[in-house]
């Protein structure tokens, strides 16, 4: 007898641990997919598309956080965490696409596609700030000089009123003393031409109207001194004033001055001033956003674009599999549920015919005794009769 050729056994290739780890990432199910020959490669694709968002996206929220933290610790563990959500999103827009392999896909793809839109253009932004940093830096120096004198200016007028109330006060306590000061010089010139023969007499020496201008000199003189003695603690008022209105708009500056720091805010204005000063600086950011925002869209389109191959054939089989299964266990469920409770009534009737063919003798004594009572009470009454019949022969179901 001839002995009929056997095939050899069939051995599954084993699969590295790097295609398990981008078939993960490709949201593809490894165990189905390591039979897909034509179908390994392209999910490694889809795969090595989604690490490259992952790693942007972390990269991206380290260099965010690194501008409003000090910690790097606390920005590492941000990055990863808020890089391993986007990575999650992406799992999920591109698992969902496996999902509508059939009917009208515009809606569905249309709304994944602007979210991965929107989530790119909000990565891209401390991506741009990264490579356009020596520009920025710059601006910023200048747009926080810029926002210093603004702030000067406002803090001026503020205080206009006031200020200006205290030096009006202090520029008359002066003008009073410069006043009597111009007179008592007067004074002092009009007594020396009365002494030298220049003045009006023409007499050298103390003539009488050279005393009379020497005691109007020293009584001016001696007011002079009495206004310098009661104007001084006036002015060192006023002055006092004006010093401290400088000292707390100082204050105030040195406050507003910490407030201008070089975070993630201050950075984006700062770009957006530049944009706007410079157009070639401005077709060149939104080149740069167009860019990373592919590289977020990237493996949704790779997905979208990747035709129908044999691992969507079997994932489909396996689904609609899994569907059926699920069917005609409900509906075996259901059968045996019927026939449950057609046997359990099947058994209760059994059940109660034997009860009632073992009491069959008791009951009809029972019945004897009761309509000998009624007979005695009453006689007429048949629906009395009747209700007391059952409760005592346990006709009446309370179940």
């Amino acid at each position: 007898m001839q002995q009929q050729p056997t095939n050899p056994p069939v051995t599954d290739t084993p699969v590295d641990g790097l295609s398990r780890f981008l078939w993960w990432l490709a949201a593809a199910d490894a165990d189905i997919l390591k039979d897909c020959k034509a179908d390994k490669e392209r999910y490694r694709i889809v795969g090595i598309a989604v690490l490259v968002t992952w790693m942007f996206a972390t990269l991206a929220w380290g260099y965010f956080f690194s501008t409003v933290l000090n910690d790097d610790m606390i920005v590492a563990a941000l990055a990863l965490f808020f890089g391993f959500a986007i990575l999650s999103i992406d799992r999920s827009l591109i698992a969902a696409m496996s999902r509508n392999q059939s009917g009208n896909k515009f809606v569905p793809v249309a709304f994944r596609l602007l979210l991965a839109v929107t989530i790119g253009l909000f990565i891209s932004q401390p991506v741009v700030l990264m490579l356009f940093q020596k520009d920025i830096q710059a601006q910023i120096v200048l747009n926080k000089q810029t926002k210093l004198d603004t702030f000067r200016k406002e803090l001026g007028e503020l205080n206009a009123a006031r200020k200006s109330e205290i030096q009006g006060g202090l520029d008359g306590l002066n003008a009073e003393v410069r006043t009597k000061e111009e007179q008592v010089k007067d004074y002092k010139d009009a007594y020396i031409r009365e002494t030298d023969g220049t003045g009006g007499s023409g007499r050298i020496g103390e003539s009488a109207i050279a005393r009379v201008k020497k005691s109007e000199y020293l009584k001016a003189e001696e007011d002079l001194i009495k206004l310098r003695k009661a104007n001084a603690p006036k002015i060192l008022e006023r002055e006092a004033q004006l010093q401290q209105l400088v000292k707390e708009d100082s204050v105030k500056e040195q406050a507003y001055i910490i407030t201008l720091t070089d975070g993630f805010l201050a950075q984006t204005e700062a770009l957006t001033d530049l944009t706007e000063k410079h157009p070639p600086l401005k077709q060149r950011y939104r080149l740069v956003v167009f860019l990373i925002t592919l590289i977020e869209v990237m493996p949704l389109l790779t997905k979208l674009l990747m035709p129908k191959g044999e691992y969507d054939e079997k994932l489909a089989a396996i689904t609609a599999q899994s569907i059926s299964d699920a069917q005609l266990g409900l509906e075996k469920g259901k059968v045996l549920q019927h026939h449950y409770h057609d046997i359990a009534t099947a058994a209760d009737q059994e059940t109660m015919d034997q009860l009632f063919e073992l009491t069959r003798d008791a009951r009809r004594q029972h019945a004897r005794d009761l309509v000998e009572e009624w007979k005695e009470q009453d006689g007429k009454r048949y629906p009395a009769l009747w209700t007391r019949a059952r409760k005592m022969l346990m006709l009446h179901r309370t179940w």
